[in-house]
């Protein structure tokens, strides 16, 4: 079995890209960034699922990118090794 290795990055237009070496545990509904703490949680379309926060604080420059965007485009391995992309909200929360 593949470790979940989640990884953000920045395409040349700007945009933003979650990007994973696997299949995600189910589809992600929505991106939740909190910004004093600099993490993100992932919020997955189920309906009783509480989300999975990411445990690494972002960069200076991540956190730049992420106060800017409105969306993120979520790609990630199928079980037959075939990339899926599709995009979420990004939303920002204070505290």
């Amino acid at each position: 079995m593949t470790n979940l290795n989640i990884e953000l990055g920045q395409l040349p237009d700007s945009s933003l890209i979650l990007m994973s070496n696997t299949e995600l545990p189910h589809d992600i509904r929505r991106i939740e960034y909190y910004r004093d703490q600099r993490l993100i949680m992932l919020i997955y379309d189920l309906p009783d699922h509480e989300g999975e926060l990411m445990e690494h604080e972002l960069s200076d420059h991540a956190a730049a990118a992420m106060a800017l965007s409105p969306d993120i485009l979520v790609v990630e391995h199928g079980t037959d090794r075939k990339m899926m992309g599709y995009d979420v909200p990004l939303i920002q929360i204070d505290s």
